[in-house]
């Protein structure tokens, strides 16, 4: 009985290290242009993106690689649009209402949710997008 009790949890460690380190995955993005990110503005610049470590997927971080400024904010869980799951590729889409930037969803290229992220709304209904591909980094 000891044994079998041994082995299980053994199983659900190796389980739950498995899962941490899908989930941990660190993005490189290079972003031209200044952006919103949750009540953070960030400057143009290459980021490290990281969803959160737990697995969850309840929050994104995005750093700043030179100024090493680090934005955290909340997201929702969310179905990756066809054509991301087609190309297969990391992506973080910005919307621009009233010519700024903000992130508004994001993809890791592999998990099978995408994240929603709030962004303001524009006030005269201006909106345009743009997709910025990512690239693995490391694996934690």
């Amino acid at each position: 009985m000891k044994r079998l009790t041994t082995q299980s949890m053994f199983a659900a460690a190796v389980v739950l290290l498995a899962a941490g380190s899908a989930s941990a995955q660190t993005l490189k993005a290079e972003i031209p242009f200044p952006f919103a990110v949750g009540s953070s503005i960030m400057t143009p610049g290459t980021y490290q993106v990281r969803v959160d470590p737990s697995g969850l997927g309840r929050y994104v971080i995005f750093q700043n690689a030179a100024t090493k400024k680090s934005a955290i904010v909340t997201v929702s869980a969310a179905t990756p649009p066809k054509d991301w799951r087609t190309r297969g590729d990391a992506v973080v889409q910005f919307q621009a209402a009233d010519g700024r930037y903000a992130v508004r969803h994001m993809w890791s290229g592999s998990d099978s949710r995408a994240y929603d992220f709030h962004a303001p709304k524009s006030a005269h209904g201006d909106l345009r997008t743009a997709e910025i591909r990512m690239s693995v980094i490391k694996a934690d």
